[in-house]
């Protein structure tokens, strides 16, 4: 037996010794009688446990309502400047979900908060006065929306005006706490989001009917404040116990998680801040301060817009919750009261950081000052440095905000030729950052003027990919211009756009959202599009309803077609996704190919992929391919005890030299 057949012997043994670990047979041998028990043919039955239905199976009836009482407490400990410093936030009351029914592959409910325990403590000492504690009760008079995907996960939850951040951010919370995700079989891994970012969750079928546990195992990308440096990946640790209806709605859920936040370690780090590039640069501290002080530095170097920024140098936070069922009935609700009232909420996802929010008026009078729009737009043309550019062009924003005509004004001057190319970049850009509606509809003006110059256009295009809050009148401006745009890269440019505004309009219209991606797809099936911008234009959406195409893709004789397919593929969820990138990694022909797989991989949930990451390992004869393939493991050492045997088997018996260094270092760090 050759030594390379040996290991992969040891890879298939380390996996399947893993396997019987975690269905809880390892420490028995697999055994599940004790010493002295009857023989097998004399045991009585075993019970079998049945379970009901879950995620896309599960049973969604319009109107009706589930009621649950619930607890949910988070402590945090951070060190700062001024020593180690506690908070505690408790909530609990009654929460009514109700089914209201299903749009653009979203599934609506309304939720319904009555708040009876309220509790906000620093270092001990309580922070809330009977009168601002009645005051967070009161905003709960008003229900919230949350739209789920059919396997469970929240999407988006749809909030009233008279929510404050405070009131956002606890149902953010509590919903991120509570949510199931389902995908097929007794266990599972999936990606999930909180208010952290996506982390990687495992399931596990229980002991009894319809009862799983879950463990939260890492973070895969996190959020941050717009104004302060993105942490490092933070720790994550988190065990919960549910139990479902037959039906398949949550019927209890328990449990808790650590999260232990670190600030970067170095620096500079940069970031796209709408309307420029920002800068962290870490600051040597004082002997013995707790806190990190770094310089947020925004436009290029020598720019005056210099902020220093102390944030705590660890956080501990840790949340318990505890949800039960106290009653099922039907109320007179359906998808009619919240189409209603849709267009006064304000959409955000469960991530902190999705969905930023927009500057007071007083912040935009502040930064326009006493300048007209000609003047702004006079220094705007005259601005030769990228910083000062940067500085007029955030002034125009916060005009167009304040003075709402004033975006079609200077969207006319485009659109009829009355500025430079380079001044009208500049224009496009702030009608971008402005954000507001009257603003994207000046900008859509843009788009759709044919004789608004080529580069303007794209440009256009581009600005409006990167819109926060995407309105449908601009999305349908986008779609306008990939069909009727002369220019090729005009049109390639707004087929990409018109996936990002996919992504950013489902929140709030996924209806809509649904319908401009299967306008999309087909373009794509009929070939009046290329098949790497069709796929470059899915993976912007992520949306799983480009699955089909992808798919098809992987199966094209050209290596950049396939590798932009599995380049897509890495953005869409689900664990038939998990089960195509295993495949592609296995046996696409192209070492680039597989190598895109794994980077794909890397970026997912890793439970899905062991089994075909060891066999890649041990099988895949390019040297690059095994170098990406044990970077990989090098992030996943720490939180699977798999990941590192395989690690320990590449260091010591692939046949590269790089390969063994490599894997060697990763488990020595």
């Amino acid at each position: 037996m050759s030594p390379r057949l040996k290991s992969l012997l040891l890879c298939l043994a380390i996996l399947a010794a893993a396997g019987l670990w975690r269905a809880g047979l390892w420490a028995t041998g697999g055994r599940t009688a004790s010493p002295g028990a009857r023989p097998p043919g004399d045991s009585p039955p075993v019970e079998v446990i049945r379970q009901g239905v879950k995620g896309p199976r599960r049973v969604l009836t319009p109107g009706q309502r589930h009621r649950y009482s619930f607890d949910l407490d988070t402590r945090t400990i951070e060190n700062t400047e001024a020593g180690p410093r506690t908070a505690h936030t408790g909530w609990g009351g009654e929460l009514a979900l109700t089914y209201l029914g299903a749009e653009g592959g979203q599934h609506l409910f309304q939720g319904q908060v009555v708040l009876l325990r309220v509790e906000e403590e620093t270092d001990e000492t309580p922070v809330l006065g009977d009168e601002e504690r009645r005051e967070f009760q009161a905003m709960f008079e008003r229900p919230v929306y949350v739209a789920q995907d059919a396997r469970g996960r929240v999407l988006a939850v749809h909030f009233d005006a008279v929510h404050d951040v405070a009131a956002r951010r606890f149902v953010r919370s509590l919903l991120a706490s509570t949510q199931f995700v389902a995908e097929q079989g007794q266990d599972w891994s999936t990606e999930e989001t909180d208010t952290t970012g996506d982390f990687e969750s495992e399931y596990r079928a229980g002991g009894s009917a319809n009862a799983y546990t879950k463990t939260k195992r890492r973070y895969l990308r996190v959020s941050a404040p717009a104004r302060v440096p993105p942490p490092a990946v933070p720790r994550l640790r988190g065990h919960l116990a549910f139990t479902l209806f037959e039906d398949g709605h949550v019927k209890e859920a328990a449990g808790s998680d650590v999260v232990d936040f670190m600030p970067i370690a170095g620096g500079p780090v940069k970031e796209d801040a709408g309307s420029g590039v920002v800068r962290f640069l870490r600051i040597k501290e004082d002997a013995g301060s707790d806190a990190v002080k770094f310089l947020r530095i925004e436009g290029d170097a020598g720019s005056s817009a210099v902020e220093k920024i102390t944030v705590p140098g660890h956080v501990r936070a840790e949340t318990r919750v505890a949800l039960t069922s106290v009653g099922v009935d039907h109320q007179s609700l359906s998808l009619r009261d919240f189409q209603a009232v849709r267009a006064s909420l304000r959409a955000e996802r469960l991530s902190e950081r999705a969905l930023p929010e927009t500057p007071a008026p007083s912040e935009d009078r502040r930064l326009v000052g006493n300048a007209k729009p000609d003047d702004l737009l006079k220094q705007l043309a005259r601005a030769m440095r990228p910083e000062a550019r940067d500085a007029v062009r955030a002034r125009l924003a916060a005009l167009f905000r304040l003075e709402p005509a004033e975006a079609d004004r200077a969207a006319r001057r485009v659109r009829q030729g009355e500025a430079g190319a380079a001044l009208s970049e500049q224009v496009v850009q702030a009608l971008g950052s402005a954000g507001t509606r009257e603003a994207q509809r000046a900008l859509a003006s843009v788009l759709e003027e044919a004789r608004v110059r080529p580069e303007t256009l794209a440009h256009a295009a581009k600005v409006a990919a990167r819109v926060e809050r995407p309105t449908a009148e601009l999305a349908e401006a986008l779609d306008r211009v990939v069909d009727g745009a002369r220019d090729e890269d005009v049109r390639n440019t707004a087929a990409l756009a018109v996936g990002s505004v996919v992504k950013g309009l489902e929140p709030m219209e996924p209806g809509r959202s649904q319908a401009l991606l299967e306008q999309m797809l087909r373009r794509c099936h009929a070939r009046t599009m290329g098949p790497v911008v069709c796929l470059r234009t899915l993976a912007n959406a992520g949306a799983p309803g480009g699955l089909a195409y992808a798919r098809s893709a992987l199966l094209h004789p050209a290596p950049m077609v396939r590798g932009t397919a599995t380049e897509a593929l890495r953005a869409m969820p689900g664990a038939e996704v998990d089960v195509l990138l295993d495949q592609v990694l296995l046996g696409d022909p192209s070492p680039r190919v597989r190598a895109l797989a794994v980077a794909a991989i890397s970026q997912r949930v890793a439970g899905p992929h062991l089994r075909a990451v060891a066999m890649a390992l041990r099988a895949e004869s390019s040297e690059q391919v095994r170098l990406e393939v044990v970077r990989m493991l090098g992030g996943w050492k720490a939180m699977d005890e798999v990941s590192a045997a395989l690690l320990r088997d590449a260091a010591d018996n692939d046949a590269s030299e790089r390969v063994r260094r490599l894997a060697a270092a990763l488990l020595a760090g």
